[in-house]
This record gives C-alpha cells, sequence and structure tokens, in this order.
C-alpha cells in the first residue's frame, strides 16, 4: 500500500512540474524581447523624371527641343534611402535620400502641419498645401545640387501611414508623388534658361516609396 501511495505521489509530481516547465516556457516566450531584424528599416524607393519640351520652342531654343525633349531619368532602389522622421515646428517632418548613385542623389521631405507622430493621418493628399509641404532637391555628379526655395507645387500623390506606439516606428507609403522639374540630371541644367523652359513645358519627377520601420530623430 505504501508502495502504491509513494508510486501514485512521484507520478503526481512529475504531472506537476512538467505543468509547471511548461508554463514557465509560455511565460518565458510572452516575455522574449522581440529580435533586432523585427525593427530593421526597410525601404524601396523608385525615380522617374519625364523631360518635357513644349513645341513652341523649338524654334525659339532648338538646343533644348532637339536635345532634351522626350528624354527620362531612372531610378529603382532597395534598402538605398536614408529614411528618418522628426517632430519639429509643430508638426511631423518625414525625410528621404537615395543613396543608391555615387553622384547623382535626390532627396524629399514631406512636412505634415499641425500634427504629431501619434496622430498623423492615416491617408491624405499630398496635392492639400494647407496641411503638407513638399521639399525636394538634386545633387549632381559635378558636386553642385538643386533644392526647392520654398513648399513645392504638388501636381500628384498620396501617403499612407502607420505609426506603432510600441516600437517607435513609421510604416507606410508615398505613391505617385509628381512635381515639376526643373533640370535633368544627366545633363545638368539648373537655374538657367533650359530650367525654366523644362519646367513651363511640364516637365515632372515621379516618386514612389515605400517604407517600414523608419526611427525618429530629434530636431535640431
Amino acid at each position: 500500500m505504501l508502495k502504491y501511495i509513494l508510486h501514485s505521489f512521484k507520478a503526481t509530481l512529475g504531472v506537476l512540474m512538467t505543468a509547471s516547465l511548461l508554463i514557465s516556457c509560455e511565460a518565458d516566450s510572452d516575455t522574449t524581447e522581440p529580435s533586432p531584424e523585427a525593427t530593421a528599416t526597410h525601404s524601396t524607393f523608385s525615380l522617374v523624371d519625364s523631360i518635357q519640351v513644349d513645341a513652341k520652342f523649338q524654334s525659339s531654343y532648338p538646343e533644348a527641343y532637339n536635345n532634351l525633349r522626350g528624354k527620362t531619368y531612372k531610378v529603382t532602389a532597395q534598402d538605398k534611402l536614408v529614411a528618418y522622421f522628426l517632430e519639429e515646428n509643430n508638426g511631423v517632418t518625414l525625410y528621404f535620400r537615395d543613396t543608391s548613385g555615387v553622384d547623382n542623389r535626390s532627396w524629399v521631405s514631406i512636412h505634415f502641419k499641425n500634427r504629431g507622430i501619434q496622430n498623423l493621418p492615416a491617408f491624405i493628399s499630398l496635392k492639400d498645401a494647407t496641411t503638407v509641404c513638399v521639399h525636394n532637391g538634386q545633387n549632381f555628379s559635378d558636386g553642385s545640387g538643386a533644392m526647392s526655395p520654398g513648399c513645392v507645387k504638388v501636381l500628384d500623390g498620396t501617403a499612407a501611414l502607420q505609426y506603432d506606439v510600441a516600437t517607435h516606428v513609421l510604416s507606410g507609403t508615398i505613391s505617385n508623388l509628381k512635381l515639376p522639374l526643373e533640370y535633368y540630371v544627366p545633363d545638368y541644367s539648373f537655374p538657367n534658361r533650359a530650367g525654366n523652359v523644362l519646367k513651363e513645358s511640364g516637365s515632372s519627377r515621379n516618386l514612389n516609396l515605400l517604407f517600414e520601420n523608419v526611427k525618429g530623430r530629434k530636431a535640431e
């Protein structure tokens, strides 16, 4: 009888210890810190410059009409962006700079007015100048650069944004962002006469960005 009681006690104790270990493992699993890869920043970047020279310039500026009309400049890259957000000037600024090229590098910043990082719009038209200010620029292979003097008139584009409060990162898309253009990157022409001709003729820069887990920086 005593042997039976001891055997039953040992069996029960074994079950309890096994259950305890399972609970402990589950608890450990619930509290495990996410791996660094879980919040690694990823990005996909696409840029297409479409160069237009209006027919009215065929005689007055034949060089631009014959040499630049219809040309395109394209950049596509993955995980080759400097990307971050910062809270400044009573709003939130997203900044993206292409690093896929050595000499010719473009950048764009998008400022959402009167917003905090936790109340960014889930979806917004970037053409709304009352709530959005877009700046853009370009570095050229000769070491010079161009930068918009103020908020650019956005011709088209939308943003979809999602901020993760737990990890303090921002993800989203910038889709079909279309901006007026005053230069053709392989043949630098800004801000001279050719640049004015390109802009007046409707030349445009078109951007698409997909970004995940973009981190914040402190405003200087």
